[in-house]
């Protein structure tokens, strides 16, 4: 059992246990049959009363996966649980004018709801095997940060954590860190995280943590959460979103993994959107089309291989806005007032409807609406040697309009478009896409930006 069965497996059980509590309560107090006039009260409002008892066994931590809640020492949290939903109940009979929820019934059913919540526990635990899902975790830094980390890590194995690796600076800061898997030299970590996909990685020692983001940053597979111990400089860094290591406190470094349903739910939901789009500007692109045959000749469409996620090559649609012969001597990246720009390309190029054809990638699923411009293979070698981070930008869709697009011009550099494109792609939401489309109709409004 995984632990999200377990988890709506106590749930389940925890309602059935809870009001079989409160039924048999009422019998011990009154008899069975339990008279119609007593038992009104109880009616009108187990409904909201369980939905109330299960938030509050959630607030106390009953299901917490990682703390240990069927031996002995849970006994006071399943107490406190109970008492504080039974003083809800107390409440909601006021509120209700249900006084006729006996007060004794209330009494015993504070005993008997206790004697099942953790009998259940107790018997699960010895009839059921929950199979935590394995959390390896690599930790970078000294020797006494990351054995202080190892160590909150050790006592929360039941639950899955693993340390797969650490990563320390210097051979004398490996010397207390024995049994541990230990690589000495941060230039490690990348081919660390590359064989091991930890899910986690936890900077011990923050001091240094500016060099130890670009190494993680350039493992190509790494795709989990960024930790880091905080010292004062970190406590002053943003929003406060940490989460704890046992009694240790950590800052939580990027967003938590998306749900896989959401990355689902933007493939599709851009590829119908472009498709509809497609339809309802066809008459517009064919006389854009058009007039560009006319003035510029044929063929109208240009094709191009571009790299997009996983580095993997498609081929881009764009209408053509340079002269035929423009690449005759080989590839050569735009520039503003390019002289192989046609007169209606320039018009095209500024009101962005030469990117309109893009809308049949993204139909296709190989582009996004919105993601960092996808690049020539015989410019992304170039690029990947002036900046190894721009390995970054293939972990996402490439896309029609991007932050770096509705932020530049012509003469922002390779770096600062990089900028951008990370600040999206470690940033990306539904929000964001949003503004980034605003943004991008306000610049086809003016004529500025990048491309």
């Amino acid at each position: 059992m995984n632990r999200r069965a377990w988890t709506l497996l106590n749930l389940f059980v925890d309602a059935l246990t809870l009001n079989a509590a409160i039924i048999v309560s009422f019998a011990l107090r009154f008899g069975w049959p339990i008279p119609a006039f007593n038992f009104t009260a109880y009616q009108r409002v187990f409904i909201p009363l369980t939905l109330g008892q299960l938030l509050i066994f959630f607030l106390v931590g009953l299901y917490d996966p990682a703390a240990e809640r069927s031996g002995p020492e849970a006994l006071g949290t399943v107490l406190k649980g109970v008492l504080l939903g039974m003083l809800v109940l107390v409440g909601m009979s006021f509120f209700l004018r249900a006084f006729s929820f006996p007060r004794t019934v209330v009494a015993v059913s504070v005993i008997v709801q206790v004697l099942f919540v953790w009998g259940w526990r107790r018997a699960a635990a010895g009839l059921l095997h929950v199979d935590w899902p394995e959390r390896k975790v690599v930790l970078v830094g000294s020797g006494s940060d990351v054995g202080m980390v190892a160590e909150r890590l050790r006592a929360s194995e039941r639950w899955g954590y693993r340390v797969a690796g650490v990563v320390v600076e210097s051979p004398a800061d490996a010397e207390d860190l024995s049994g541990l898997p230990v690589t000495v030299g941060i230039a490690g970590l990348t081919r660390l995280l590359d064989s091991e996909q930890p899910h986690q990685v936890i900077v011990a020692t923050p001091a240094r943590h500016r060099r130890i983001m670009e190494e993680i940053a350039l493992s190509p597979r790494f795709e989990g959460e960024i930790f880091v111990v905080p010292q004062l400089y970190e406590m002053h860094l943003g929003e406060l979103n940490f989460s704890l290591l046992g009694d240790l406190p950590v800052l939580r470094m990027t967003r938590p993994p998306r749900p896989e349903w959401r990355g689902a739910f933007k493939v599709w939901s851009e590829r119908l959107s472009a498709a509809l789009i497609l339809v309802v500007l066809s008459p517009v692109l064919l006389l854009v089309m058009l007039a560009v045959a006319l003035l510029s000749g044929l063929p109208v469409l240009y094709k191009q291989t571009r790299l997009g996620l996983g580095q993997r090559p498609f081929t881009l649609y764009k209408l053509r806005t340079m002269h035929r012969d423009a690449e005759k001597a080989g590839a050569v990246l735009a520039e503003e007032d390019d002289p192989r720009v046609t007169g209606i390309g320039r018009l095209l190029r500024a009101s962005r409807m030469d990117e309109l054809p893009q809308l049949w990638n993204v139909a296709r699923g190989e582009m996004s609406i919105v993601g960092p411009r996808p690049e020539r293979p015989e410019f992304v070698e170039g690029f990947l040697e002036q900046e190894p981070l721009y390995v970054e930008r293939f972990r996402v869709r490439p896309g029609i309009t991007g932050l770096a697009q509705v932020s530049g011009n012509y003469a922002t550099t390779v770096a600062v478009k990089l900028r951008f494109d990370l600040m999206y792609i470690y940033h990306q939401s539904f929000a964001l896409d949003a503004r980034i489309v605003a943004r991008t109709v306000q610049v086809v409004l003016t004529g500025r930006g990048a491309r």
